[in-house]
């Protein structure tokens, strides 16, 4: 009798000691891409679940479809000017030396933080192995950033059709990035939607879309960047500001010389110097002669050069996030323009509304005056953020109990 109870009481702490999966783009040498995926590892740390993140190289890897198939579809999606962009990059290394080098130096600073901060599982090399691995966990949690853009959902990693139906399937502040999916996408969204146990988006927008989809009512949930508060993120970064003097920081990811030049009025104002990290997925000429420093950082020297700034400019998500958690003067450009195909200006929009800070949207009638003598308030922001981390907080022990 007490062997079968010593045997229950085994398999039930076995069953309780199986892992958590997080599915991130923990790999993607992108600023936000890389923090939120660590901001995942931090809040299953703090609700003290064992975890991995999912060993990844490329999702392509693991999809199941026709891989001529996907090329087409993924010519009717694709977001060109990226793509255009990547050629240039790798254009640019080939004629600019100074360039190449410093590429790599920005690849390695990334890589090194992933392999220190990182707790990954073993790697699969196949989609057979990867649900085979499956077993090994308790659930899997997706997200958070645009994992379930159009392309995304063509090579189902993300939308965890690798995952066996009994395996419970979560996705936190996950990204749809657009507010309509082609004709074509439709039924194969409907599909893996339906799938998951618990949804929770990071837009509105995206939520109307599941709606829209699915009929299921799912709720906004914070990224998982903002659930920490700027003291939390110092952590893993330098104290001391990693230039000398005032200066002005920019992050400018859309290809907009005017924007360029009204941050250049603004420092002849001020006389604090430009420091500016260079797009990481395209080649921009007129950056180069832009900033008066261009260093090629990692993800732990991103937040102090938000953090010491007197003004950050922006048309950056996570740019945005943590000038918000650091209480910056800070100032949000859009990427794209009104209705754009690829247009993702809805989730700044969704961010500077919950926080209350949609005068620190950048619009035409601002001007370089206006800017300098802002004397904006982040009154009330801590008290707004903390309501929606404690839902969200909400959301994720209600996905994940009973485990």
């Amino acid at each position: 009798m007490l062997q079968i109870i010593y045997d229950c009481l085994k398999n039930i702490n076995e069953i309780k000691m199986k892992p958590i999966g997080l599915v991130t783009c923990y790999f993607h040498h992108n600023y936000g891409s890389m923090l939120q995926a660590y901001a995942t590892e931090m809040i299953m740390q703090q609700m003290g679940f064992p975890f991995q993140t999912i060993a990844c190289k490329a999702p392509i890897n693991y999809m199941q479809e026709n891989k001529f198939l996907y090329i087409i579809k993924k010519l009717l999606i694709a977001d060109w000017k990226m793509r255009l962009g990547k050629m240039k990059i790798e254009r640019a290394k080939k004629e600019n030396p100074m360039f190449a080098k410093n590429w790599e130096i920005r690849n390695k600073a990334f890589d090194q933080f992933a392999e220190t901060f990182f707790h990954v599982s073993p790697y699969c090399k196949n989609r057979e192995e990867l649900s085979k691995m499956a077993e090994n966990y308790s659930a899997f949690l997706v997200g958070s950033d645009q994992l379930w853009r159009t392309d995304s959902v063509e090579h189902g990693y993300y939308t965890l059709e690798w995952v066996p139906d009994h395996i419970r399937k979560i996705a936190y502040s996950t990204s749809i990035g657009v507010k309509e999916v082609p004709w074509f996408q439709v039924e194969k969204n409907k599909r893996f939607m339906n799938r998951f146990d618990h949804i929770a988006l990071r837009e509105q927008s995206a939520c109307d879309l599941v709606y829209k989809l699915t009929g299921k009512k799912v709720p906004v949930v914070l990224d998982p960047t903002l659930l920490f508060t700027g003291d939390q993120w110092l952590e893993i970064q330098q104290q001391e500001p990693l230039t000398n003097g005032k200066y002005i920081f920019c992050y400018l990811l859309g290809d907009n010389p005017l924007q360029r030049e009204f941050i250049k009025r603004v420092k002849e104002k001020t006389g604090y110097k430009i420091v500016a990290l260079q797009q990481l997925d395209d080649y921009i000429p007129s950056d180069e002669g832009f900033a008066d420093e261009a260093p090629y950082v990692g993800p732990r020297e991103f937040l102090n050069y938000i953090r010491n700034a007197e003004y950050v400019f922006t048309d950056s998500f996570h740019c945005s996030v943590f000038s918000i958690l650091y209480k910056k003067n800070f100032f949000t450009f859009s990427r794209f323009a009104e209705g754009a195909k690829q247009s993702t200006n809805t989730r700044i929009d969704n961010l500077l509304h919950i926080t209350g800070l949609e005068e620190r949207r950048m619009t035409k009638d601002k001007t370089v005056e206006n800017v300098i003598s802002y004397k904006g308030s982040f009154d009330g922001v801590d008290a707004r953020l903390n309501a929606y981390r404690k839902s969200s907080m909400d959301y994720l022990n209600n996905a994940l109990k009973n485990l």
